[in-house]
Parts: structure tokens; C-alpha cells; sequence
């Protein structure tokens, strides 16, 4: 029988959660060999247990994720897991010498806090020392989110209005590089998601609003998809449930949702609609 030959070293640069989890259970099922950075400050160290190669790192320690993605033989990597925006205010984290040549020379979008820019200027960096960085949704297929009614009543009017009213509007933010989550209710925006992140900003509008709004999240129309995807899982509906959210409108195809199964039944359970758009 010829011998098939050594597997494919995939790159894995993992924030917090689950996803990398997911991921590196996913790739190693298609006969990837994983080998993965994460960060002391976001990532679950548990992460090593279920991979080939693991080198835990600091934020900014960008010359050594280099020198080992190198060192393993990375070609292709993808990111996933959350890296929390509010780390870009972190005083303690030190970059080293690589990092801090990347960050001199994107000094402006630093400065801005141009999230999305900033990593597309890091994905054309590691692309420059030969690693080309994939879509977040590579291997991911089974956690897209499908389109239509996916749980819970159909909608009348008054929701229909609510729900095209909140689509409409975070498109409109989407496009300008505004958080990808917005919470509205009888035709009024009630929340703009912003660095606290999706959960924050759904507890804030039910304080503000009560029960019954609608909670939309939907990529940028422009969505780089090799990394800040929308994501939605168990903790989420948690807090929709707690906040007897009338409806969750999530993107299809570009968002991931975790534990559709679980959340799907807690949705029907609670009378929320739930939808791709």
C-alpha cells in the first residue's frame, strides 16, 4: 500500500471559549496535524490536551507566534475565539520587537481603534512570512447558522415590523464599522452593542426596555471572514431567555451558532422566535 505521507500543519490562533476547541476537534478529524497559539490572557489552557503542537504566548509576543508557526511547518491558519476588544486599552500587555514594528507602522489604526483594519493589516503580515490565514468558517460548516425560522412562533405584524426595522438599521451601523449586534423594540432602537460585547449589550436593554424586544446580529456587509465572526451559543440564549427577548435575528451562512440544538429548544420553550436572515 503506498504510504499517504505526512499529514498537513495547520495554524490555529486561539482566543477564549469554545470555538478553538471546536475547530481543532474539526480539523484533526480531517486528518489535519493542529498546532496552536494561544494567549495567556484569553485562552483556555486546556487547549493543549486536544491538539499537536501548543505554545501558549502573551498578546503582542508576535515574533515567537511566528518562529513557531515556522517551526511547525504552518502554511495556512485560521483564528478563532474571541479576543476581547477591551484588550486593546490593556497597559500591561509588552510588545516585543516584531510586534512593535507592526504597530508603529499601523500606528493611525491603533490609534483609531480600527479592530477589523488592524487585523487585516496582521493577516497581510503573516501572509508575508508565508502563512495565509483562512476564513473562520474553514471546516466550520456544520455551526453556520441556516436560514428562515429556525424556532419559535411565526411572527405577526408588529414583530415583522420590529424585526425589518432592526435588520435595516444594523445594516446601516454595520456599514460603519459599529458593533454587529442592535436591540430594538416597537421601532425604536433601544441598544448598540459596543466593546462590552453581545450579552452586555442585551442585559443593558432589557433594563432599559423590559421584555419583548427583538435582538438583531448580523455580519458587516463587507465581513471579513477570517475573523470576527457573529457567534451565538448557550450563554447567549441564556441571557435572551433571562431578558424574555421576543425574537434573535442572526445572519445565515456567516454566523456561527454554538449548541444549535440545545438553544433552539430553550427558544421554542420560551415562545422566542429565532431566524436567519
Amino acid at each position: 500500500m503506498k504510504d499517504a505521507g505526512p499529514r498537513e500543519t495547520v495554524g490555529l490562533i486561539a482566543g477564549n471559549r469554545s470555538l478553538p476547541f471546536l475547530w481543532a476537534g474539526r480539523a484533526r478529524d480531517r486528518g489535519f496535524r493542529v498546532a496552536a497559539v494561544g494567549f495567556k490572557e484569553e485562552t483556555d489552557p486546556r487547549l493543549a490536551r486536544d491538539v499537536d503542537a501548543f505554545e501558549m504566548l502573551s498578546l503582542g509576543e508576535l515574533g515567537r507566534l511566528l518562529r513557531f508557526f515556522r517551526a511547525q511547518g504552518v502554511r495556512r491558519a485560521v483564528m478563532q475565539g474571541q479576543i476581547h476588544h477591551t484588550q486593546l486599552y490593556n497597559q500591561s500587555i509588552k510588545p516585543d520587537l516584531r510586534a512593535a514594528w507592526f504597530l508603529a507602522k499601523h500606528a493611525v489604526l491603533v490609534r483609531n481603534l480600527r479592530t477589523e483594519a488592524l487585523l487585516g493589516s496582521l493577516a497581510r503580515e503573516l501572509e508575508s512570512h508565508g502563512v495565509r490565514l483562512e476564513p473562520a468558517t474553514w471546516l466550520m460548516e456544520p455551526w453556520l447558522a441556516p436560514q428562515g425560522r429556525l424556532a419559535g412562533p411565526r411572527p405577526g405584524t408588529a414583530l415583522k415590523r420590529d424585526i425589518r426595522f432592526g435588520v435595516e438599521l444594523t445594516r446601516e451601523l454595520n456599514r460603519l464599522d459599529v458593533g454587529q449586534t442592535v436591540v430594538v423594540k416597537r421601532q425604536s432602537c433601544v441598544a448598540v452593542e459596543s466593546a462590552e460585547g453581545t450579552d452586555a449589550c442585551i442585559q443593558r436593554a432589557a433594563k432599559l426596555a423590559g421584555p419583548g424586544c427583538v435582538v438583531v446580529k448580523l455580519a458587516r456587509p463587507k465581513q471579513d471572514l477570517r475573523f470576527d465572526l457573529p457567534v451565538v451559543g448557550a450563554k447567549t440564549f441564556a441571557v435572551l431567555a433571562k431578558a424574555r427577548a421576543a425574537a434573535l435575528v442572526i445572519e445565515s451562512g456567516k454566523a456561527l451558532f454554538l449548541d444549535k440544538e440545545g438553544c433552539l429548544k430553550r427558544a421554542a420553550a420560551a415562545g422566542m422566535l429565532v431566524q436567519g436572515a
